[in-house]
């Protein structure tokens, strides 16, 4: 295994990894110690938890231990380390998927940041999250925004913080991933392009100069959901205790911030994170390709105008 340490910026910390993360800008701050390392080595085969799910396990003390059968065991600890325990060639493309995919979101977990399940994109100067589950089209929308000329903060989890009354939203991938039909229709080179998992026809782009590398106040939080039997897009102010829920159920692995903070700990972070994004949306709009400008048309209008 190669423990050669790599030094790379991720949410604006320094990250040593020992292993290449292309996803991921160099470091090219000043020389203080490391805020995060990812380590090769051995990992327990269960922890004394106090919750357990096929995938997570969380114990008393914060651990955290994921594991994807066939890739890699991932134990997240103290906010600060990933120790990665691989089941393949340790540069697979798999392995740095979950690693900056769920490891991600677990570790943010841990250091008090939140990370919400979305895509952020730069709009005059401030971030708009484009929210929702797997398959809602947070990608696709947010890279028709880049053809537009806007930029990119991250793609798919997008981490929130407050420190010292500022609230960000901060730069984490410089890359974005589309399914096969979404990146063919955006005419990305999938001949020269890395394919995220050999078992899914999900590509991978860097964003390069598109990529925004410093945090951004939150502007909106835009929650993606399909139009009604009418087909018009339509978009809807959300407020109070309509907000909060609709955060919580946009929180990134929910259920480990539950098992790390118990159920009403977690629900107090996301009722006092809400009031702190300025605007909430409900979002309805027909998943038709050629209705992406009339859609991002009607967001620059709304977060605009408010």
């Amino acid at each position: 295994m190669n423990n050669v340490a790599h030094d790379y910026s991720l949410c604006g910390w320094r990250l040593l990894s020992a292993i290449a993360l292309p996803e991921l800008p160099d470091w090219t701050g000043d020389d203080r110690e490391p805020e995060v390392q990812f380590e090769l080595g051995e990992v327990p085969a269960q922890l004394d938890a106090v919750l357990s799910t096929p995938i997570v396990q969380i114990d008393a003390a914060g651990r955290m231990l994921y594991r994807i059968e066939g890739v890699a065991d991932y134990l997240v600890e103290d906010g600060n380390r990933i120790t990665i325990a691989p089941e393949m060639p340790v540069d697979a493309p798999d392995i740095r998927l979950f690693l900056l995919g769920a490891g991600l979101g677990l570790l943010c977990h841990q250091r008090g940041v939140l990370p919400i399940h979305a895509s952020a994109i730069e709009i005059d100067g401030r971030a708009v999250m484009l929210a929702g589950s797997s398959g809602a089209g947070k990608s696709t929308l947010a890279a028709a925004f880049v053809r537009r000329g806007f930029r990119m903060l991250s793609d798919d989890v997008a981490p929130m913080q407050v420190t010292n009354g500022v609230t960000e939203i901060l730069p984490s991938l410089n890359r974005a991933l589309l399914w096969r039909d979404s990146a063919e229709r955006a005419a990305w080179p999938l001949d020269t392009l890395e394919q995220a998992r050999a078992e899914i026809a999900k590509f991978s782009q860097p964003l390069g100069e598109a990529h925004v590398t410093v945090p951004l106040a939150p502007a909106a939080l835009i929650h993606l959901n399909r139009a009604d039997s009418s087909g018009e897009i339509m978009i809807q102010r959300v407020r109070g205790v309509e907000a909060v829920a609709g955060l919580r159920n946009q929180v990134y692995r929910w259920r480990s911030l539950t098992g790390l903070l118990t159920k009403a700990g977690a629900l107090q972070r996301v009722t006092e994170m809400a009031p702190l994004i300025p605007h909430h949306y409900s979002l309805k709009r027909p998943l038709h390709y050629a209705r992406l400008d009339d859609t991002i048309d009607m967001i620059l209008d709304a977060v605009r105008a408010a």
